[in-house]
């Protein structure tokens, strides 16, 4: 006790300033500030100080600086951080251990002056086992892709031995801010300058502080302000046509849209609220998109196509182009609809057919076979084909109906039914002479092929015709012109009375002047009329050479009679 104490007198010169207690974190570090004074005597310099910190009631050297004398359970853990000599007697404490909670207290001992211990007061140390968290703060509202910078605030009991700092957001870190005491603890200060973006809102940034072993983390969730994105037109999956139908511009913003614009691909539309209304609806209708707009800026949807219900129209039977008779042959009930047809039927003009799919299968077709027609049905409506008449391919048939007819002119008609169309030879009876068709009428798959003769033809004339089918061929008897002997006679009689009643009218014209002159004339040209009775004695007897000739060639000889 009289070691360490000092007179009455003198304490007034001996003070010192620490806090009652600090913080310190199991198995960190704790530093407990200190400052002393002591009474120096004028113009004196003392350069002999010991330091020394006690446990209560000096039981343990916390410090010593002889180290030698510290306790076992404080050797390597404690150190002055102040400088003595410059009255600084803080002491640091590393490896926090529960045990270690004072209280302490310091004792000076300065040269050729004195010593003393500032036992009146004594420093406690609260050791907790988990640190304080992080302090995150940042502005209420950022708006995405603009910078920004939040401060993580740690709390911790050792300056000389900060946590190791990570944050949840990319971006520049700052270096730590100078500790500063905060309360029972010292904090530091750490910055991140960072771009947020709309996936950062109403998420946290976190700072996380790492102790010894210990890890703790602070939250602060971030508000950003970021225009529409993801904007679609939503309706609803289907519509029939002719009904009305309602749009929404449905889109992701903070703040929410609160202005639209819609469009079709010829322009824009008429309406700026977040839905729009389509009245009677088409199948032709354009798809339509939507702007949607909000403080900080606009984003357009992609256009929406709307899926429009619809019976079935263009309905039409497909099949080949043609098919060979007896051939098998496959038909398809083609149609546009929204959805697909579902369901068939099909029919002849005789009724409806067996089959309810979307093919009809004919076997053995005949060129006879009956036009068909298919009706489309789906979960809207029905609607029918018009009907299909086949193209069956078959080679010629020559009908019974092909004949020849004729008296003056012979006219012979071959009728033939097939597909593709035939061509036809015309033949003799010893096929030694051909006849060229003088006409050719088509009928749908009939052709009706003619040939004619004012010379007559042969006793028999040979149809002869083919396609890519085949052929056929049929015999025609041609009647003989025996009559036209008894025509041309007549003819020729009948001639010679006109050119004398011609003759006769001619004759007497004229008035009495001229009588006297006539007759004069009338005898000089008897030799003529002589004349005109030989030449008409010629024809009658030319007509009459010529009776078992052609009619061609008498009919020639009345027409230069005439002419003469």
């Amino acid at each position: 006790i009289l070691l360490l104490s000092v007179s009455p007198a003198n304490a007034n010169g001996w003070n010192n300033d620490v806090p009652a207690s600090v913080v310190g974190l199991s198995g960190s570090c704790v530093e407990i500030p200190c400052t002393f004074r002591y009474p120096a005597k004028p113009h004196t310099t003392y350069t002999g100080f010991t330091g020394v910190w006690y446990t209560e009631n000096y039981e343990s050297n916390v410090f010593h600086t002889d180290t030698s004398k510290i306790s076992e359970a404080f050797k390597g853990r404690t150190k002055l951080t102040g400088d003595l000599h410059k009255n600084k007697c803080s002491l640091k404490i590393s490896s926090l251990r529960n045990s270690d909670t004072g209280p302490f207290m310091f004792r000076i001992e300065i040269e050729n002056l004195d010593k003393y211990t500032y036992a009146a007061k004594k420093v406690s140390i609260t050791v907790k086992e988990s640190p304080e968290q992080p302090t995150v703060s940042v502005k209420d509202e950022v708006t995405s892709g603009n910078p920004v910078t939040a401060t993580c605030t740690v709390f911790h009991s050792c300056p000389s031995d900060l946590p190791d700092i990570t944050w949840s957001h990319d971006g520049d870190r700052s270096s730590p801010s100078q500790p500063q005491s905060h309360g029972e603890w010292k904090v530091t200060s750490y910055n991140l300058t960072f771009t947020p973006s709309r996936e950062d809102h109403n998420k946290n940034l976190s700072c996380s502080a790492k102790f010894s072993g210990k890890t703790v983390t602070g939250y602060k969730m971030l508000k950003v302000k970021y225009p529409p994105y993801n904007v679609t037109v939503v309706t609803k999956s289907s519509v029939k046509e002719n009904d009305s139908t309602e749009l929404t511009c449905s889109s992701n913003s903070n703040p929410p849209a609160n202005s639209y614009q819609w469009f079709s691909l010829k322009g824009p539309l008429q309406g700026n609220g977040s839905t729009y209304k389509l009245e009677k609806v088409s199948r032709h209708a354009e798809a339509i998109s939507c702007t949607a707009i909000n403080t900080v800026g606009r984003n357009n949807s992609s256009p929406r196509k709307l899926n429009i219900l619809y019976p079935p129209y263009n309905v039409t039977v497909v099949t080949k182009p043609s098919v060979k008779e007896n051939d098998s042959a496959e038909l398809t009930c083609s149609s546009n609809s929204n959805p697909p047809a579902d369901s068939y039927q099909w029919f002849s003009l005789n009724g409806p057919l067996q089959g309810n799919g979307s093919t009809y299968k004919l076997e053995k077709v005949s060129r006879h076979a009956e036009a068909i027609s298919c009706t489309a049905i789906n979960t809207v409506g029905r609607n029918n084909s018009s009907p299909r008449k086949l193209n069956i391919l078959y080679p010629p048939e020559i009908k019974n109906e092909s004949t020849c007819q004729g008296a003056i002119l012979t006219v012979c008609d071959c009728i033939v039914d097939s597909n593709p169309p035939s061509e036809v030879k015309w033949f003799g009876p010893d096929f030694s002479k051909t006849f060229p068709s003088s006409s050719i009428k088509q009928n749908e798959s009939l052709t009706i092929f003619t040939v004619q003769s004012w010379q007559g033809l042969p006793e028999t004339v040979q149809c002869f015709v083919n396609n890519s089918l085949g052929s056929s061929s049929f015999t025609l008897e041609a009647p003989q012109n025996g009559i036209i002997i008894y025509i041309a006679v007549a003819s020729a009689i009948l001639v010679v009375l006109v050119g004398v009643l011609v003759y006769v009218v001619r004759r007497h014209r004229g008035n009495r002047a001229t009588q006297q002159l006539a007759m004069r004339n009338e005898m000089k040209t008897r030799p003529k009329r002589s004349d005109f009775k030989k030449s008409l004695s010629l024809s009658l007897s030319l007509s009459l050479s010529l009776s078992l000739s052609r009619s061609k060639r008498l009919l020639f000889f009345c027409f230069m009679f005439l002419k003469v």
